[in-house]
């Protein structure tokens, strides 16, 4: 009998699900690992995603198969969990499971080397051939981004980020595209897009920063899928090079949404001819009646714009919306507003990732009643990724 203690946090959002066969060796020998997660904070983590080290899992019991790994609760009522691969090698990385913890709560699971049960996602990524968009959502907020095929369709070079509002807990980006144009842009009692986003940042893309301007990428140019739920879905982007004040940049992205959460992670790469480091803008397009606020209270800062939903087609745009942007603070350099933007500037190692978290929240959800709703949500967040969940694995097995 051996205990691990690691740590869990939901700034370790990577990897992606493997479907792997069943061991070789043959059917395991049995085993379990009992699991506490403990809350270190006096506040509620709703959704809270649990990684556990597949490593970790082997150096316990070496023959663990990801098709025979299964969580319970302390009642034994199963958990759904997710089996991911960070970075495509065909072997798993990490298992992950979701919990909600009150105020400095702790709670128990098992895992057994039981097939897990088949569940519905709620998560999904989706590329859309015949417009080239990329979209993300979870079952409460929807993104998309714009391939190239849109300088066709629509003559839209952007970047940009779009939010599609959500008032229901199911996935809806099949459906919504199956209807077409017309149709995702009325409000039908699930939600719409209502967001205008055009050649601009949107609702969190990134920029460099130079000559007190923005100098954004265009369109992206190619997409891999990596995850796609049950719990937490992945992709990457990559941008062609683009000129930002004499200065050519490249960028690539990678960005993973979990279940229950109007918060995602974007990770991003820059490489730029001659340079050590560049200094970029990550934030979101200012619109009608928007007030923007930021905190640099806690080690993780936010940017965030409060205001009214705009009736971007005369189809019924109503609530508020809240967009955000967090960055390490020790990143941050300054907080801009242009005549168009507010964005959080900071400096970013070439050829090395930078971390930065997104998000969108609407009233019509019935998940945030206000402005001061929304920026509790963007503390608790800064929060949570400051201090993780403290994870004690003590396992067993032959």
């Amino acid at each position: 009998m051996t205990s691990i203690v690691c740590r869990a946090s939901l700034a370790a959002l990577a990897l992606a699900m493997l479907p792997v066969a069943a061991s070789a060796q043959g059917p395991a020998a049995s085993f379990s690992y009992d699991v506490r997660v403990e809350n270190p904070l006096p506040i509620a983590r709703e959704h809270e995603t649990i990684a556990l080290s597949w490593e970790m899992l082997r150096q316990q019991y070496r023959r663990v198969d990801a098709s025979r790994v299964r969580v319970i609760d302390a009642a034994g009522v199963e958990v759904v969990s997710q089996v991911l691969d960070a970075d495509a090698d065909g072997t798993p990385d990490s298992l992950l499971f979701q919990t909600s913890l009150w105020p400095n709560e702790t709670k128990s699971f098992r895992i057994l080397n039981e097939p897990a049960k088949v569940v519905k996602p709620r998560v999904h990524v989706k590329f859309v051939p015949e417009r080239t968009d990329i979209a993300w959502e979870n079952d409460r907020i929807a993104f998309r981004t714009y391939g190239q095929l849109l300088w066709q369709l629509e003559n839209l070079h952007s970047s940009g980020v779009d939010v599609w509002v959500k008032r229901t807990r199911e996935l809806v980006l099949d459906k919504w595209y199956a209807g077409g144009h017309d149709f995702y842009h009325l409000d039908r009692g699930e939600g719409a897009d209502f967001y205008k986003v055009g050649p601009t940042l949107g609702a969190g893309a990134t920029a460099i920063w130079r000559n007190d301007r923005l100098y954004r990428a265009e369109n992206f140019r190619t997409h891999r899928i990596v995850a796609n739920g049950p719990i937490r879905a992945i992709f990457e982007l990559d941008f062609d090079p683009w000129d930002a004040g004499g200065v050519r940049v490249t960028e690539s992205k990678r960005i993973a949404i979990d279940a229950g959460q109007n918060v995602y992670r974007q990770e991003s790469v820059f490489r730029a001819d001659g340079q050590d480091s560049v200094t970029y803008a990550v934030g979101f397009v200012k619109r009608p009646g928007l007030v923007g606020s930021t905190s640099r209270a806690r080690a993780w800062a936010w940017l965030s714009g409060w205001g009214p939903v705009e009736n971007k087609y005369g189809e019924g745009g109503h609530g508020d919306l809240g967009t955000a942007a967090l960055v390490d603070r020790a990143r941050v350099l300054d907080v801009k507003e242009t005549s168009d933007h507010y964005v959080l500037v900071a400096k970013a190692p070439v050829g090395r990732r930078v971390v930065h978290y997104l998000g969108a929240g609407w009233t019509g959800s019935r998940d945030f009643d206000d402005a001061e709703a929304w920026w509790a949500c963007l503390d608790a967040w800064a929060q949570r990724l400051t201090t993780p969940v403290k994870v004690t694995l003590t396992g067993s097995g032959r």
